[in-house]
């Protein structure tokens, strides 16, 4: 039996986990999954499939890196235009922004 790589003490055994990227399902999917701490492995057939329907539902590449700029005395960050896509925004359209600790901001669509 394989040793788990991530906790070092758990077995993996065959199983299928269910992928999500962004909030939606890309579906389950064959798997390696540690008894111990749950971590599960996919192999590159499998992970080419799960690239593949990320494709398909338009979600692929949508994480991105942007910069903070200057906005008055504000400061302001630009959504790109695929993000806002993907989430329906449209100018006027209201958000709550609150922080999640020091290091992750939050911005849920209401």
């Amino acid at each position: 039996m394989k040793k788990c790589p991530v906790c070092e003490k758990g077995n993996l055994k065959e199983g299928k986990v269910e992928e999500e990227m962004f909030g939606t399902s890309l579906g389950r999917y064959r798997a390696e999954i540690c008894d111990r701490c749950g971590e599960s492995f996919v192999d590159e057939e499998t992970m080419r499939a799960i690239e593949q329907k990320a494709r398909q539902l338009g979600i692929w590449g949508l994480a991105k890196k942007i910069k903070i700029v200057r906005s008055g005395n504000s400061l302001a960050i630009r959504i790109p235009a695929d993000i806002a896509r993907f989430l329906k925004l449209e100018e006027g359209k209201e958000m709550f922004l609150h922080p999640e600790g020091t290091t992750k901001l939050a911005i849920e669509i209401i």
